[in-house]
C-alpha cells in the first residue's frame, strides 16, 4: 500500500497544469458548497432566534373571544397551569405574555405606522433588551421609571421617521380589543439600533402598561407564548400534548335563582343538537321554537315549581366569579320541561349563544361538568370553548382561521401553534436553501466527473507503457488500479481542503462587511452583517460524499487501464 501511495503521489505532481486546472475546479465547486451551507444554516438561525421565535415563539397557545380578529386569552392562570403541567420543567425555559398592536404614532410633525410589544421584564434581566438594541441614547433603565406615564424604547430609524429624541413625546391610536380607539403620549426614553428590519418598527412598553392600553384585565392576555430549550425536537411534540390537555369541558355552572340553588348547562345552537334535546326532554309548557332560539331559556318541571315561576317570568341568576365577585345576570324563561336523563331536577337550559360571551368574560370560579360523556344528551351540550385543530403550515392555518370566522359564535376559539406552523412561508427558505445547495453538489459531481474521466482519458494513454512496465514487474491489476484511483483521491482531498479553507476565509470577509439594516436584506442580518454557520458535521458530510464520488468515478477508468496486458502496453509505443 506503502508503494501504491508513493506512486500516485508521484504521478500527482508529473501533471502539474492538468492536475491544478482539475484541482482548482473541485476546490472552487468545494467552496461554493460550504458557503452555500453556512449561509443557509446562518439564515435560518437569524430567521428563528432573531425574527420568527421573537414574533411567534416557538410555541404558542392563542385564544379569540367569539368572532373577534382580537387575540384573548381570559384565564392566563388556569392555562399557564396547564402548560407547566404538559411541559417538562426542563424544556420550558419561560412562558411570556404575547402583546403587541398595531398603530399610528405621531412624533415631531412626522407620523409612522408602528408596533407597540409589551415586554414585562424585571430590571435585573434588562439585557435582554441588549439581544435586540444596542443602545445610541438614552437610559435602557428608564423603561422602569415612574417619572413618565407611558415609557418606550424605540429604534434608532423610528426616531429618524418620526422626528424625535430622547424624552421628546409621540402619540399614537391604537385600537382596544372592546373595538375603541385608544390615544396615549408616550415619552421616548432609549433610542437604539435595531438587529433587523422587524425591530425597526416596533415600540417596547412594559407589559402591564400595554394592557392597559389595549384594553385587557390583569388575568387576561393576547396569547402565551412558551421558550423551549430545544425547539426543533420538542416544539411540535409538547404541542400535541397541549392539544390533548386542552379538551373542552361541558359548561356547567353552579349558582342560584332568588337564594334557590341551581345548576345551569348551555346547548349547542344547530339542528342535530336540538333533535337530541327534543328527544331527551318532555316539553310542558312554552313554545318549542322560542325555547331553542338564541335566546332560549328552559327550567326543569321541579325547578320552576320550586320557585314559583311560568312562561314568561323573568329571574336573576347569581354565581360566584374568579375574580370579580358575584355576577349576576337575567333570564326569562321560554319554556318548561321534564327530563327523562340523568340530567337532574334542578336544571336551567341556556342557548349557547345566551351565555357564551358573559360566561367567558366573567369566568365563573370553578368549572364543572354536569354529565359524563356517555349521557345522550351530552352530545347536545356546549363546551366553554371551541379547540381548533392543529394546521401543518402558516397557509392552512390561515385557512381554517378564515373558515372559523365564517361561523357566527360567541364561543372562544383555542388553538396550539409551533413557529413552524406559524411562520411556515418563512422557514421554507432553509428548504429552498438546501436544494441550492443539492445543486451545487450536482455541479460539483458533474465537474468531478468530467474531470476526472478526462484527465484519466488522457492520462492513462500517455502512460500506457508504463503501465506495460509495472505490469511486466508483476504489479496486479488490482494494484495498477488502485495507482490510478489513489491519485485522483489524493487530488481531491486537496483541492476539497483548499476549498473549505477558502470558503471560511471568504466568509470572514464578507462577515466583516457593514449592511444597511433599512434594506429588505437586513431580515437575514444579524447586527448588520451576514451571519454564516458552518456545520462540522455538514462539511465533513460532504467531504466524504466529494471523495466518495471521485472514487467511484475514477474506478471504472482506472479499471480499464488495470485490464491492459503487458504485452500490448509495452508494444504501444514499439
Amino acid at each position: 500500500m506503502g508503494l501504491i501511495s508513493r506512486l500516485s503521489w508521484r504521478n500527482l505532481l508529473r501533471q502539474k497544469k492538468r492536475n491544478l486546472f482539475l484541482g482548482i475546479c473541485i476546490g472552487f465547486g468545494m467552496m461554493i458548497l460550504v458557503i452555500a451551507n453556512s449561509f443557509s444554516h446562518g439564515m435560518v438561525d437569524v430567521l428563528i432566534n432573531d425574527v420568527v421565535s421573537y414574533a411567534f415563539g416557538h410555541l404558542v397557545v392563542n385564544g379569540t373571544q367569539g368572532n373577534s380578529y382580537f387575540t384573548m386569552i381570559r384565564d392566563k392562570e388556569r392555562m399557564i397551569q396547564l402548560i407547566e403541567e404538559t411541559v417538562k420543567p426542563e424544556d420550558l425555559l419561560e412562558i411570556n405574555e404575547n402583546l403587541g398592536m398595531m398603530g399610528r404614532a405621531v412624533g415631531n410633525g412626522e407620523a409612522d405606522t408602528v408596533m407597540v410589544i409589551g415586554v414585562t421584564i424585571k430590571e435585573e434581566e434588562m439585557h435582554f433588551l441588549d439581544d435586540f438594541f444596542t443602545l445610541v441614547d438614552g437610559d435602557f433603565n428608564d423603561y422602569f421609571s415612574a417619572e413618565y406615564e407611558y415609557p418606550v424604547i424605540i429604534s434608532a430609524d423610528m426616531a429618524k421617521s418620526l422626528n424625535v429624541q430622547v424624552h421628546d413625546v409621540v402619540r399614537i391610536r391604537l385600537p382596544m380589543v372592546t373595538g375603541q380607539i385608544q390615544t396615549a403620549k408616550m415619552t421616548v426614553v432609549a433610542i437604539a439600533n435595531a438587529s433587523n428590519t422587524f425591530m425597526n418598527i416596533v415600540m417596547f412598553m412594559d407589559g402591564n402598561r400595554v394592557k392597559e392600553l389595549l384594553g385587557y384585565k390583569p388575568w387576561e392576555s393576547a396569547s402565551l407564548q412558551l421558550t423551549l430549550g430545544d425547539p426543533q425536537k420538542t416544539a411540535t411534540h409538547y404541542a400535541d400534548l397541549l392539544q390533548e390537555k386542552l379538551t373542552p369541558g361541558l359548561i356547567g355552572v353552579t349558582g342560584q335563582i332568588n337564594e334557590v340553588g341551581c345548576r345551569l348547562v348551555a346547548f349547542q345552537n344547530n339542528d342535530q343538537a336540538k333533535e337530541v334535546l327534543k328527544a331527551s326532554l318532555t316539553l310542558v309548557a312554552g313554545d318549542e321554537d322560542q325555547a331553542f332560539d338564541k335566546k332560549g331559556v328552559m327550567l326543569s318541571k321541579e325547578l320552576a315549581e320550586t320557585l314559583g315561576m311560568k312562561v314568561g317570568a323573568e329571574f336573576p341568576f347569581t354565581y360566584q366569579t374568579k375574580y370579580r365577585g358575584l355576577h349576576t345576570e337575567d333570564f326569562q324563561v321560554d319554556a318548561i320541561y321534564d327530563s327523562n336523563t340523568m340530567l337532574g331536577t334542578d336544571f336551567m337550559l341556556v342557548n349557547e349563544e345566551r351565555i357564551h360571551s358573559t360566561i367567558n368574560t366573567y369566568l365563573p370560579e370553578k368549572h364543572q361538568d354536569f354529565l359524563t360523556a356517555d349521557d345522550p344528551l351530552a352530545a347536545a351540550l356546549a363546551t366553554e370553548w371551541k379547540l381548533l385543530r392543529r394546521s401543518k403550515d402558516s397557509a392552512e392555518l390561515q385557512l381554517l382561521s378564515k373558515e372559523e370566522r365564517k361561523i357566527k359564535t360567541a364561543q372562544s376559539k383555542i388553538n396550539v401553534i409551533t413557529m413552524y406552523e406559524g411562520a411556515s412561508d418563512i422557514l421554507m427558505l432553509e428548504g429552498a436553501l438546501n436544494l441550492l445547495t443539492m445543486i451545487a453538489v450536482l455541479v460539483l459531481f458533474f465537474i468531478i466527473l468530467i474531470g476526472v474521466v478526462n484527465t484519466l482519458r488522457m492520462t492513462i494513454k500517455e502512460r500506457t507503457r508504463e503501465i506495460g512496465m509495472m505490469r511486466a514487474m508483476g504489479m496486479q491489476k488490482r494494484d495498477v488500479r488502485n495507482v490510478f484511483v489513489m491519485e485522483t483521491l489524493f487530488l481531491t482531498a486537496l483541492s476539497c481542503g483548499a476549498g473549505v479553507l477558502l470558503g471560511l476565509a471568504v466568509m470572514g470577509v464578507l462577515s466583516a462587511i457593514t449592511f444597511d439594516t433599512t434594506s429588505a436584506l437586513s431580515m437575514i442580518l444579524k447586527d448588520g452583517h451576514l451571519f454564516f454557520k458552518p456545520s462540522g458535521s455538514s462539511i465533513l458530510g460532504n467531504f466524504l460524499l466529494i471523495m466518495v464520488i471521485a472514487g467511484i468515478t475514477a474506478y471504472f477508468p482506472a479499471r480499464r487501464a488495470a485490464n491492459l496486458s503487458a504485452v500490448e502496453a509495452l508494444r504501444h509505443y514499439e
